[in-house]
């Protein structure tokens, strides 16, 4: 449960409302639009901070009738993009902005390197914001749509941001439904609607990214049942099973075990924790800066795959890692293979060996991880 003086803080802050969908034509601009209108006839202050109607005649219509920010024209090696205008926002200081595509990358030149960056400024002065978001742009999503569908994912953003909002909507629609507008030219132009039934808009993929949606949202409402204390200790130790990767200073292939945890952890609905056991032995006066940077990256890319970070101090490391366990309900632990043969982990110790003897209650997934591929970088946050 959140301490007070942070319940204190955050009542500051503007609050933040995400319309959530698994594919494009889903609708979501044009529920955000249609819920800038009803909050203007109860007399709200509404602004259109920044909207793409796709050139889709209905949700063009929706933004007539609501106040616009003007866009602000940056110029790029001689061509002209128009980007959302954060300041002009904080000077008319409306109630509620509305904001289209928070995965959006801005272009070079900007305040911000990504909107999303753009929406924290604007929550952080009390302006409440209502956005939108297609489930493969969170970081511990995109890889794996990338393997699914065989489509990159080029705008990513930390799923920290999904967890900041305080409502999250999605957006659903039938397949067949979705498919239809593709083929009517509401999502795209018709001449392109038949490569793309093909392509990304297939059963298959549509399938798969709406069930991660589902999933996104069924585990964003557990978090916020928790967080606001709805749940006594017995039913929360009950309810969750929460999902621990043990990280090592030595973080050979953390990338992989780090988005294994987290994509558990979202097949669960539960929360995942990244868990490093410093020893004497490692601390940062002892460790070479090699290592050292190797550890804090993959650190951030844990934040930044929704995982909570946590350092606890111990020269027994098994223990420490049980300690955590028992303390936040884990019930799956995830290691990588090690690299020392079994009959060297007998005579020197292991900690997966000691893991496995002492824990009670807690599921040991041990990861291979060589041969894996690798290259889904972070995104840059």
């Amino acid at each position: 449960m959140k301490r007070f003086e942070e319940l204190i803080e955050r009542k500051k802050q503007g609050s933040l409302k995400v319309y959530l969908g698994y594919a494009a034509g889903t609708g979501k601009t044009y529920e955000m639009l249609q819920e800038g209108h009803r909050l203007l006839r109860r007399g709200m202050a509404i602004v259109i901070g920044y909207v793409e109607p796709h050139m889709r005649p209905e949700t063009t219509a929706l933004t007539e009738g609501l106040e616009r920010i003007p866009v602000k024209c940056v110029s790029v090696g001689g061509r002209q993009f128009d980007e959302m205008d954060v300041d002009a926002i904080l000077a008319r200081a409306p109630e509620v902005v509305l904001i289209d595509e928070l995965a959006h990358t801005n272009v070079p030149g900007s305040k911000h390197e990504k909107r999303y960056q753009d929406v924290l400024e604007i929550l952080e002065n009390g302006i409440n914001v209502i956005s939108t978001l297609n489930v493969q742009h969170l970081e511990s999503v995109a890889a794996r749509v990338t393997e699914a569908t065989k489509a990159p994912v080029q705008e990513r953003l930390p799923d920290d941001i999904l967890r900041r909002a305080d409502q999250v909507v999605v957006v659903d629609v039938t397949l067949e439904e979705l498919r239809e507008r593709l083929r009517l030219g509401k999502i795209y132009d018709k001449a392109k609607a038949e490569i793309a039934l093909q392509n990304f808009f297939t059963y298959e993929n549509l399938s798969f990214l709406r069930e991660v949606t589902l999933r996104e949202v069924a585990g964003d409402q557990v978090r916020k049942i928790e967080a606001q204390g709805l749940l006594n200790a017995k039913a929360v130790d009950i309810a969750e099973e929460a999902v621990m990767v043990a990280m090592s200073s030595d973080p050979t292939n953390a990338e992989i075990l780090l988005r294994k945890a987290a994509r558990m952890a979202a097949q669960l609905s539960t929360k995942c924790y990244a868990v490093y056991v410093q020893s004497r032995k490692e601390a940062p006066t002892r460790i070479d800066s090699a290592l050292q940077r190797k550890l804090q990256n993959n650190l951030k890319l844990a934040q930044i795959l929704g995982a909570e970070v946590v350092t606890v101090q111990g020269d027994k490391v098994a223990e420490a890692l049980i300690t955590f366990a028992t303390t936040k309900h884990v019930r799956h632990a995830i290691f990588g293979k090690p690299r020392a043969t079994p009959l060297m982990e007998l005579v020197r110790g292991s900690v997966i060996l000691s893991f496995l003897h002492d824990s009670v209650g807690v599921d040991v997934h041990i990861v291979t991880t060589t041969g894996e591929d690798t290259n889904d970088g972070p995104a840059n946050p």
